[in-house]
């Protein structure tokens, strides 16, 4: 018997004679050593990719069956004919032909059980995959860049996190950011990217922006410098309220306590500087200097004359220390300055150290 034939047989493709031709087989030879032979051979040649396969085990089944069928009534018919010897022998060929109708299916039921549960087993890793997440720190002297799963990089300032999934799936890819962020998103029209920070969304497509959200901050700050991006507010139920769409060279502040939203047009790098490890003033507050730069140095840095928040400073820094820093404020406004030293707690960690700045008279 033509192995071929065998599987024109199972894909259900045979001619009549064929057809004939592989029943008389199934009868007489598929129980012999080489019928068997054939049959674990075409098992073994199955693919291993159980992706691929798909067979449609009611179609067999119901093909052997008929078949089956047929032939019985055949030979019912032709037992007046042939005497009740003849009839004899027919059924114990029917009953053969079941019992390869069985060994045929069995195998193929088995291969079938088999890749339905490495199948499952395998979506149910990825089950597991996609509901893992990540979550990256940055530490408070440190800028840190994270490649994310869809090919998009965010730079982490000093003492910032960022949560996001193993994989991502479905209509958005979101995100959590604890601090501040810098996104370069990967453009992907079917899939927008969203940015949670405290009550606000930041929803992106392919899109460079720039987040602020330190959690002891009353306010959220985003930067947008290529593309658009949409600034929804979260509410009870899961539900968001669209806030504003901004446009390139837009500098929106929302403020969580009353809600207000101001947005103004920025013509420097000043609010992202930061991931080129640079920090620039233009006619800033200097309680708005005090805060950039504590966080910067991981100090406090205590304003201790309260006339001095009325002073602006405009300044670039890159590299500097502190203490250089400090000189630098110094000459350019009526400020001194003094420098604690860490001290130690009881549980063996240190203090912070402290910066104090009243007026120079």
């Amino acid at each position: 018997m033509d192995k071929t034939l065998i599987e024109k047989y199972l894909n259900d493709s045979c001619n009549e004679q064929e057809l004939d031709l592989v029943l008389s087989w199934l009868t007489e030879s598929a129980d012999s050593a080489d019928g068997k032979d054939i049959l674990y051979r075409i098992w073994e040649e199955l693919p291993e990719n159980g992706t691929d396969i798909k067979i449609d085990f009611d179609a067999i089944l119901n093909k052997i069956h008929h078949e089956v069928n047929v032939n019985q009534t055949k030979l019912l018919m032709k037992k007046s004919e042939d005497g009740l010897i003849k009839y004899n022998r027919r059924q114990y060929v029917i009953r053969t032909l079941r019992n390869v109708a069985a060994v045929l299916l069995f195998p193929v039921l088995g291969l079938g059980l088999f890749y339905y549960v490495k199948y499952y087993s395998a979506r149910s890793a990825q089950v597991n995959v996609s509901h893992a997440y990540n979550e990256v720190f940055s530490s408070v002297d440190a800028i840190t860049k994270v490649t994310l799963p869809d090919g998009s990089s965010v730079w982490l300032n000093h003492s910032s996190s960022l949560r996001y999934p193993a994989v991502f799936t479905g209509k958005y890819r979101s995100v959590e950011l604890k601090g501040e962020g810098y996104f370069e998103v990967a453009r992907n029209s079917k899939s927008s990217f969203i940015v949670h920070s405290g009550e606000l969304q930041v929803l992106a497509y392919g899109t460079s922006f720039n987040v602020m959200a330190y959690p002891d901050e009353n306010k959220i700050e985003t930067s947008l410098i290529t593309g658009n991006v949409e600034l929804r507010k979260s509410l009870p139920g899961g539900k968001t309220t669209t806030l504003c769409k901004m446009n390139p060279a837009d500098h929106t502040i929302f403020y969580s306590g009353n809600g207000e939203v101001i947005t103004k047009t920025i013509s420097d790098d000043r609010y992202f500087s930061w991931k080129d490890g640079k920090l620039i003033f233009t006619a800033e507050p200097l309680d708005e200097v005090v805060r950039k730069l504590s966080r910067w140095f991981n100090v406090d840095i205590i304003i201790k004359d309260p006339e001095l928040k009325d002073l602006t400073l405009t300044a670039t820094f890159v590299h500097e220390t502190l203490p250089q820093v400090m000189e630098l404020l110094c000459r350019v406004s009526p400020v001194r300055y003094s420098i604690s030293n860490r001290e130690e707690k009881n549980d063996g960690t240190f203090t912070r150290r402290k910066v104090i700045l009243t007026c120079r008279k």
